[in-house]
């Protein structure tokens, strides 16, 4: 038991896929995750060459040759699947994975269950934050989406999908394009440092992430992450700033997100000068946002790395009432949930099917030109109504 109280904190920050490695980018780019251990993946060497980190894998090289997996499934998750040691050897000694990535495409969404795998047999906790697809890429491509989230669902503790349309729902329409490109970045980039931060949170009001897991796994939620920054230059009142700016983050999609959540976590980072004042005002202010019934855990801490700096997470949790984690492990076991419309209850197998009411085969007949002549009849049946109707064929009108 001492061992495990004394075991440092290392959490591994993955970036799977052309997405993934452009947020390992940017979170390195930040002094304040000096901690986090980072690795970039993909199977585009272009994509690889770019990332600052120096811990990067061209995955699946021999076969691949750094092409990239063009948007398939299939593809990436063979590819990382053929990188499975390597993946078991970078999880060495981990304590919590943190895993980012585009959903929708062919590395990441292929690959994050093989990262989930892995790390669930080293039984690591693991925080999936993924990204999906704008609604302008189309069907398909969200359609996969889908598809990722409901096979990772049930292989992780906590998985926190961020639409890419919340993304730039804050910015103008004259924004220039690349710089709204490398804001979203930047703020899942934030998202994943303050989601972090929950394993430090000791030194002051200690939330724990046994309390985060135990949360996020009651049944099926939808989550929403709001990060707002502050430093002493900012002006007098930096935690009451960074709170401001946390409220407009546009993964947090507004305040209406934590009155109405059925859960919240507040995680306040500062410096050794952050003071006991500054951070009660803030949270203080920020209660007034919560609903009453709300649970709301609380976490401070303080590190060297943000000397003269302050940052402001909220996670807020909204369960759906319909379908818990459980169900969606029971249909992992007992059927393919990707295509099959079965829902099961939590405390039986016993499945309930949605079965559509079928058409009756009543039709109106119909002669047409032949009405009024003389029928023509051939083993009882009159051939002047027209064979589809007379064998009760259905016709595909493709409405």
């Amino acid at each position: 038991m001492t061992t495990e109280k004394t075991k440092p904190v290392k959490v591994t920050v993955v970036g799977i896929g052309n997405s993934g490695v452009k947020v390992i980018n940017r979170l390195a780019a930040l002094k304040e995750s000096v901690w986090l251990n980072l690795i970039a993946i993909d199977t585009d060497a272009e994509a690889i060459e770019k990332c600052i980190i120096h811990n990067k894998i061209v995955a699946d090289m021999q076969w691949r040759n750094g092409i990239g997996c063009g948007g398939d499934v299939i593809k990436g998750q063979r590819s990382l699947g053929r990188e499975r040691p390597r993946i078991n050897e970078m999880l060495e000694d981990t304590t919590l994975l943190i895993v980012t990535g585009g959903l929708g495409g062919g590395t990441a969404t292929g690959g994050a269950p093989i990262f989930a795998s892995v790390a669930k047999s080293r039984k690591i906790p693991t925080i999936f934050i993924m990204t999906t697809p704008f609604t302008l890429e189309g069907h398909s491509k969200r359609r996969t989406a889908e598809d990722g989230v409901r096979e990772l669902l049930p292989a992780v503790d906590v998985l926190l999908c961020l639409p890419n349309d919340l993304l730039f729902s804050s910015l103008p329409a004259d924004f220039p394009v690349g710089d709204a490109f490398e804001k979203a970045d930047i703020e899942v980039a934030r998202s994943i440092l303050g989601v972090s931060e929950i394993m430090r949170c000791k030194n002051l009001l200690a939330a724990d992430l046994s309390d985060f897991i135990a949360i996020m796994n009651k049944r099926k939620s939808v989550c929403s992450i709001g990060v707002g920054t502050a430093a002493s230059s900012d002006g007098l009142n930096r935690c009451h700033l960074a709170l401001e700016r946390m409220l407009e983050s546009p993964l947090l999609g507004g305040t209406a997100q934590m009155k109405e959540a059925d859960a919240l976590f507040l995680v306040m980072t500062g410096g050794p000068d952050l003071n006991i004042g500054e951070t009660k005002m803030a949270f203080e202010i920020a209660a007034k946002f919560i609903g009453e019934d709300s649970k709301v855990i609380v976490g401070t801490n303080t590190d060297p790395a943000y000397a003269d700096f302050v940052q402001i997470t909220a996670i807020t949790v909204k369960f759906d009432k319909k379908e818990s984690k459980d169900d969606l492990r029971r249909i992992n076991e007992f059927g393919d949930q990707r295509s099959s419309p079965v829902r099961t209850t939590v405390n039986t197998i016993e499945s309930t099917q949605v079965f559509e009411q079928g058409e009756l085969p009543l039709q109106n007949i119909s002669k047409g030109i032949f009405l009024n002549t003389t029928p023509v009849n051939h083993n009882g049946e009159d051939l002047d109504v027209p064979t589809y109707q007379r064998r009760m064929i259905k016709i595909d009108k493709g409405e």
